[in-house]
């Protein structure tokens, strides 16, 4: 595998792959105003809110590059899971109709699945996810027990990604493996 050193991800990337912060009430994704992950990529991912976006309580989870705001994903959650209503970046917010599910329901457990699909200018995205299984992963943030979850986006035109996320239950995504092989680590949490 590839290892990200201080290799930049495009803000659309980030969009669907950092949300690794926000949480049903038991703590399961953990959220809260303040939070913070970083990784080794340059990214940090900060913890807001909650804000009022179009009516409904959003928590905010601001990217940063290299200390640098480029975008901010605006996240709810229930007993469906975990929800993005929309992105916002270069000064554009982008809502989606309807939210997409970023994550399932607490417990996630191997073999659960869950897909969503979203409109954004004329556009089909469907983001499908899998609980492949439980894997032991060392970080420079320590080593953890984490569930893998692979995620593929497809688009009605035809686009496709495919991306590993390693979710720790009450710490959020310790890792990402980019559908090339970058890897990117969690190498610090402030919470």
């Amino acid at each position: 595998m590839k290892r990200a050193a201080s290799r930049p991800l495009t803000w659309t990337l980030l969009a669907f792959v950092a949300l690794a912060g926000l949480a049903s009430a038991n703590g399961y994704y953990p959220f809260g105003d303040g939070l913070t992950w970083t990784y080794d990529s340059g990214t940090t991912q900060v913890m807001s809110g909650p804000r009022s976006l179009d009516g409904t309580e959003v928590m905010v989870l601001t990217h940063y590059l290299d200390g640098v705001p480029v975008s901010e994903d605006y996240l709810t959650f229930g007993p469906d899971g975990v929800a993005t209503m929309g992105t916002a970046a270069a000064g554009q917010l982008t809502l989606y109709d309807p939210p997409l599910l970023i994550y399932g329901p607490p417990p996630l457990e191997p073999g659960l699945t869950w897909s969503s699909t979203t409109r954004l200018a004329g556009i089909e995205i469907t983001l499908s996810s899998e609980v492949v299984g439980l894997r032991g992963v060392q970080t420079p943030a320590g080593r953890f027990n984490a569930l893998q979850i692979r995620q593929r986006t497809l688009t009605s035109t035809g686009g496709q990604t495919l991306l590993d996320l390693f979710l720790v239950p009450g710490v959020g995504i310790v890792r990402f493996v980019t559908q090339d092989g970058t890897v990117v680590d969690l190498i610090e949490r402030n919470f």
